[in-house]
């Protein structure tokens, strides 16, 4: 499946670097302030896209935004929010945290810390987006 990534970075000399995965796929690169990553990942019925921010640097702050995510040209906009984002925080600042920060953060769409953000994925994914509108409570 086609799958087109818009993100944007806040750095000064360290360029965040993601790996970005499916199931079966996985491709790590380096970011620039403005990026449109494009993977041909094969997913499966039930798959998830994650994306593994590696490279923290607390001293330049680098920061990974998500603004959209599109598979086969179908934009995601609705299910940008259903994604979790799972910190690798550093221990040292971690501990001088009071109230410490939550383990997850959901929603979530920035980046701030290392760790790994994911949403689940359902194909065919038109069907996974009527069945959300269809469940919608709202």
């Amino acid at each position: 499946m086609k799958i087109e990534i818009n993100l944007n970075c806040n750095f000064d000399r360290t360029a965040p670097i993601c790996v970005f995965r499916s199931k079966h796929n996985s491709r790590e690169q380096i970011l620039q302030k403005t990026n449109v990553v494009e993977l041909d990942f094969a997913i499966e019925p039930k798959d998830f896209l994650s994306i593994h921010f590696i490279n923290k640097d607390d001293r330049d702050d680098n920061v990974v935004i998500i603004k959209k995510i599109l598979v086969d040209d179908i934009d995601l906009q609705h299910f940008l929010l259903k994604g979790k984002f799972t910190p690798e925080y550093n221990m040292d600042w971690y501990n001088n945290q009071d109230p410490k920060p939550p383990l997850v953060y959901a929603p979530c769409t920035e980046l701030r810390h290392g760790g790994v953000w994911e949403i689940q994925l359902k194909t065919p994914i038109w069907k996974m987006m009527m069945e959300e509108w269809l469940n919608d409570k709202k």
